[in-house]
């Protein structure tokens, strides 16, 4: 027997006593002493003492002794037991060894195994997350089992975290990321290792959609298939108070199944072979579920002209910016509409086709009608109505035989900003007292539109872009919109249009334009408006216009003195990021295969720049621009004024996006190692016909 140093070490397995950890258990007397050497084939003497696995195996080892001294053995028994007691465990063991162990607390004994897997520490006391002494529970086998497949760690028995770590009895993806590792190896009880083959083998060959239902996919995946993360659907999900699980799915699986289909319009039989369902049917009958839901549970209290709050859209989704713009009073609400489509098959119904078929489009569609806050919020989604009313008539309608929109829109002064598709029932609306907000009209006979008209045009649509945005939105998020719709999806087009929206308004992010929040747009905006172009006049007086010119192709050298600006200055000169982002578009096409301009240009008078810029959409249509600035100047201030001779080039609040392409070419882009020109790919693609669209001169899109 080899001796072992009296308190240094473990008397049984020789473990150093500064590693050990847990209870210690010291030799009181030379009985015990003379039973310990016995057990460990060791000499023990008084005062040693024993880690807690050795402890635990001596005190096994003396149980199953006092067993067997009131049992009669017969020599082969005796053999085995002995071989047994020999074979107690070791530190020295080499490691990861499956070998069988014993591990002892003070309240029962469980045998463990070693396995090669990292886990975190082993603690009773505070959350293995965050660290904190309380409102903690212990962690739930299900969140031990999702760390150990997605991560290969291994969490202890009997560890504690936080609820709010928590969701499904499951932890939050992005939680995983705090655990700790401290160890390579971890000592697993035979329960937990039973338990843990029991749930590969439920869930190593479950379809997509189980896995969905039970929370088993990363919120990132989660996020791209609905477009909401984990907290967000149980959010829905509890709004659904009807809804019950039942023996072919549960909610869950038949909500992220119907956002799924929003999400990316795919068919029936393309999102059941995605989520292994049994038949393409049960995406119809999970969505009808959904919808019945939503058009019981969810819509009557929380969206639509019924359930919105008048004083609450004013106080909570009106922007500073049309305030300071048109001076709304604060008891006044402002509503944003317009109508967009919705296009689907054919129809051998003849009379729905001729009533669905829009002249305009050349396709058979139907249009909802949105009126939004001038914050984005969408307060309802109307109709769908018919291909051949206009959105006039539409509005019309909605105000003569709705009275939601009546009792909401209820005072005298109450502002509806819309755009020039409604002139036709402009003077209903002002009979009605209502104030509209439109970007002008051109009178008959007038090929521009006054500077004052322009400007007002600017500060209109400043505010009524929301309204695009969200349709914008809704069709990038929600694809089912964006594609030819089946005929027998429209009988459902109005309540599926109002869940897109209501989804928009509950989980997205309101719409604020950089000019709300931007000082120097909005002084800028307020100063100049009611501001004359005055080098319009001076160009009408002169008959520049008129002169011959010989005009030269600009280059980066040229104009050398012309003002240098950042972006920033750029946005505040054009008041908001729109115009800047369409004169680096528009800038592309002034840009030859050299990176050199095609725009031509020409002085008539020191320090105003004549130049020839090409229409946006008609090709053999040209402009002349006028910029007058102030030499080696630097920021917005340099440019003193400008004007175009396209619809809009009389705006002094802003610019039109011809003026706007050569301000930022020669005050910016040149002095960058390469101009961007987007979707550069597609340039040439046309190459070998000329196409000409068909588009009206006066075109907002041109301005």
């Amino acid at each position: 027997m080899a001796d072992t140093t009296v308190g240094d070490s473990c008397a049984g397995c020789g473990l150093a006593k500064k590693k050990m950890s847990g209870y210690k258990q010291t030799v009181s007397n030379e009985e015990e002493a003379t039973t310990l050497s016995d057990v460990f084939a060791r000499t023990v003497v008084v005062n040693d003492i024993l880690c807690i696995k050795c402890a635990g195996a001596a005190r096994f080892a003396r149980s199953k002794q006092r067993k067997l001294e009131h049992v009669p053995q017969t020599e082969s028994q005796e053999s085995s037991s002995s071989s047994e007691v020999a074979s107690q465990p070791s530190h020295s063991d080499p490691p990861f060894q499956l070998s069988k162990k014993l591990l002892v607390d003070n309240k029962k004994e469980e045998e463990t195994i070693e396995l090669p897997y990292r886990r975190i520490t082993s603690t009773h006391n505070s959350c293995c997350l965050c660290g904190k002494k309380s409102g903690f529970i212990s962690v739930p086998f299900e969140a031990r089992h999702q760390v150990f497949v997605e991560k290969q760690i291994f969490i202890p028995k009997g560890n504690r975290c936080c609820t709010i770590h928590l969701i499904n009895k499951k932890f939050y993806a992005d939680e995983i990321n705090n655990l700790t590792v401290v160890s390579h190896s971890s000592l697993v009880t035979v329960d937990d290792i039973t338990k843990l083959f029991q749930a590969f083998t439920v869930t190593s060959d479950r379809e997509l959609h189980h896995r969905v239902g039970d929370f088993a996919i990363s919120e990132k995946r989660i996020q791209t298939f609905t477009g909401l993360n984990w907290e967000q659907l149980i959010r829905l999900r509890e709004m659904m108070t009807s809804l019950r699980n039942t023996d072919n799915r549960t909610v869950n699986q038949a909500l992220v199944i119907f956002l799924f289909r929003l999400r990316t319009g795919n068919s029936n039989e393309m999102i059941s072979s995605v989520f292994g369902l049994d038949r393409p049917q049960q995406v119809s009958e999970f969505s009808k579920s959904i919808l019945k839901s939503f058009e019981k549970d969810v819509l009557p209290s929380r969206f639509g002209l019924k359930a919105v709050n008048r004083n609450d859209l004013i106080e909570n989704h009106s922007t500073i910016l049309l305030q300071k713009l048109h001076n709304i009073k604060d008891s006044n609400l402002t509503l944003v509409g317009d109508g967009t489509y919705l296009k689907h098959q054919k129809s051998a119904n003849n009379e729905y086709q001729r009533r669905s078929y829009s002249g305009h489009k050349k396709l058979p569609l139907c249009k909802p009608f949105t009126i939004c806050t001038t914050d984005g919020y969408i307060v309802d989604v109307l109709g769908p109505f018919s291909a051949k009313d206009n959105d006039a008539k539409i509005l019309e309608q909605l105000l003569t035989e709705n009275d939601d929109l009546k009792n909401l829109m209820c005072k005298a002064g109450d502002v509806f900003v819309l755009d020039r598709g409604f002139r036709d029932v402009l003077q209903l609306l002002e009979n009605m007292k209502y104030r509209v907000l439109m970007p002008s009209l051109k009178k008959q006979g007038e090929k521009q539109l006054t500077a004052e008209a322009a400007n007002n045009s600017r500060r209109v649509t400043m505010i009524r872009w929301v309204v695009e945005a969200v349709h914008g939105a809704v069709a990038q998020k929600y694809k089912i919109f964006h594609q030819q719709l089946d005929n027998r999806f429209l009988v459902e087009a109005s309540l599926y249009c109002k869940v897109v929206c209501f989804l928009i308004n509950e989980f997205g992010k309101r719409l604020v334009s950089r000019a709300s929040t931007n000082e120097d747009i909005l002084n800028q905006v307020i100063s100049k408006h009611g501001t004359e172009n005055t080098l319009a006049e001076d160009v009408a007086t002169g008959r520049w216009s008129r002169r011959t010119s010989e005009f030269t192709k600009l280059s980066s050298s040229d104009v050398d003195d012309f003002p240098e600006m950042t972006e920033n200055d750029l946005i505040t000169l054009f008041t908001g990021t729109y115009q800047l982002q369409q004169s680096i578009s528009y800038l592309a096409e002034m840009i030859d295969d050299n990176n050199e301009m095609t725009v031509q240009f020409h002085k008539d008078v020191e320090n105003i720049l004549k130049l020839r810029v090409r229409s946006r959409h008609i090709e053999k249509k040209t402009y002349n621009c006028y910029i007058d600035y102030k030499p080696n100047s630097i920021g917005c201030g340099g440019i003193q004024r400008y004007y175009c001779e396209c619809a809009n080039g009389m705006r002094t609040i802003g610019c039109c996006s011809h003026v706007a392409a050569v301000v930022y070419y020669l005050s910016h882009a040149r002095y960058l190692s390469r101009i961007l020109r987007p979707a550069e790919h597609l340039t040439k693609i046309f190459e070998r016909n000329e196409v000409v669209p068909v588009i009206e001169e006066d075109s907002d899109e041109d301005s």
